[in-house]
């Protein structure tokens, strides 16, 4: 999965210019009805689901601790992520995944399609569960 244009321009910065890149005190997961491409499109709304929010995967601890340590350009979440009931008027299709470095706004950093994606009618709930949520880092061709 290709980084965003945020996070792409922030790394080629870093390492081939030397400018700083101030790693996030947090991250978030955000879920989505279309691919989110390199700028977060397409992500869940109140309207469709007034009690959506994204989620910290680290759900409050040590940041380190919410995805596996890398290995082979690839990670994946170390907890289990459970969104709140979907409360919304109709159902909606869920379909990708994204990570930001804020819960309202920010700068989207990479995303991808869901291992599972789901259909949820409301009431339903919406969880990751752990090993689930596979973040990689795509090769340059």
């Amino acid at each position: 999965m290709p980084a965003s244009t945020y996070l792409g321009n922030a790394l080629i910065n870093h390492i081939l210019r030397g400018v700083a890149f101030a790693t996030p005190a947090r991250v978030y997961v955000s879920l989505h009805i279309g691919d989110p491409g390199l700028t977060g499109a397409n992500e869940v709304g109140a309207v469709a689901w007034p009690a959506y929010a994204r989620i910290d995967p680290a759900l409050g601890a040590a940041i380190a601790s919410g995805f596996d340590a890398a290995a082979a350009k690839v990670t994946a979440n170390a907890k289990q992520m459970l969104w709140l009931a979907m409360d919304g008027p109709a159902p909606i299709n869920v379909t990708h995944w994204a990570i930001w470095d804020a819960d309202v706004g920010g700068n989207c950093l990479i995303g991808g399609p869901l291992k599972f994606p789901k259909t949820l009618e409301p009431t339903d709930e919406c969880v990751i569960h752990i090993g689930e949520l596979d973040v990689g880092v795509d090769a340059v061709a």
